[in-house]
């Protein structure tokens, strides 16, 4: 895919900054939080386009409201790019987790459509009909591949972890190699920051289950910009020193803090918190580029972080959870 001078991008950053103003901020969450009545609540959100402030029949149905903002969001953004196809990228995680949801509930005979999610390149229902007929033919080739490996693979272990596996490095593998062919800066890096995160959360839980180095190499992915070796030859190390090792690359908090409090407690809170704000710093850097991809980029990730603080929010205040453990857990905000 050849690069567009960032002249082509005037127009869709323009319409992106003026979106950019619905954006909740911390403040803007934190009114949320403090609001006294779910309806409250629900009504600060619709100052910010979720919903139209009437009071829910069922609170519960805000999960819908926030999937028709993600859907308006998506629709916005591979509408004013000339090519859509250049964020696609974007919705391969969504892709390849619903290949992963429908192989595995064919293996336990059992349905999970209602664990499918939208967003992907493919709609959940037109994937999930051509796995059931193994028609492969009208999905990307990494896909198709990756899928039919992963098939061939359960057949002969039995194993559901090999199909995550192997669509797992499919997935990183093809988004990499998207972002190569746009020559894309910002993407390149934001796509090797994930799989870096991918591979840090995984050392710590793989550690914590007292699984060995080797089946770390197995499941580890390629691309990320921490090399294997880092990772295996310091396997042992405690998490305070390994931190260390990664402080070069921008994942000394994660690790001590994170990785710290999972080896205490068990918990993940904080560790999955310290990666979100990291992904969140990153995309931040788009505010100051004046036109290009990277403004439209970092507002679609930065609406699906939202999304993320949003229902983590809305789903404590309904099972009472107490406002100061949910303050603590908002994620950073682009805004």
């Amino acid at each position: 895919m050849t690069k567009r001078k960032d002249d082509a991008y005037q127009f869709p950053c323009a319409v992106i900054r003026g979106n950019e103003r619905t954006l909740l901020g911390r403040s803007d969450l934190l009114r949320v939080i403090e609001a006294r009545q779910f309806s409250q609540a629900m009504n600060i959100l619709a100052e910010f386009g979720y919903g139209d402030g009437r009071e829910l029949a069922n609170p519960r149905d805000f999960e819908m409201i926030l999937q028709e903002e993600q859907k308006r969001v998506s629709q916005l953004v591979f509408s004013v790019l000339q090519d859509g196809k250049e964020l696609e990228l974007l919705c391969y995680p969504a892709d390849y987790h619903n290949v992963k949801v429908l192989l595995k509930s064919e293996s336990l005979n059992s349905s999970a459509e209602h664990l499918l999610v939208d967003g992907g390149t493919v709609e959940k229902e037109k994937l999930a009909m051509l796995i059931r007929d193994r028609n492969f033919a009208f999905l990307p080739n990494t896909m198709k591949h990756a899928v039919s490996e992963a098939i061939d693979l359960f057949a002969r272990s039995r194993d559901p972890q090999e199909i995550d596996i192997t669509l797992d490095k499919a997935c990183y593998k093809a988004m990499k190699e998207a972002a190569e062919a746009l020559e894309e800066p910002f993407l390149l890096g934001y796509v090797q920051l994930l799989i870096d995160i991918l591979n840090i959360c995984t050392f710590i839980r793989l550690r914590q289950m007292g699984k060995g180095w080797n089946f770390f190499q197995k499941v580890f992915l390629e691309g990320g910009t921490i090399d294997a070796k880092v990772f295996t030859t310091n396997y042992e190390e405690p998490f305070a020193q390994f931190a260390d090792k990664v402080a070069p690359y921008g994942f000394r908090e994660i690790v001590a803090a994170g990785g710290g409090l999972v080896k205490e407690s068990g918990k993940y809170t904080l560790l999955e918190k310290l990666c979100d704000d990291l992904r969140i710093r990153y995309i931040r850097d788009a505010k100051y580029i004046t036109a290009g991809l990277a403004p439209v980029a970092a507002f679609y990730i930065a609406k699906e972080s939202e999304i993320k603080n949003l229902r983590m929010v809305l789903t404590g205040k309904l099972t009472g959870l107490d406002e100061e453990t949910m303050k603590e857990r908002l994620r950073e905000t682009y805004v």
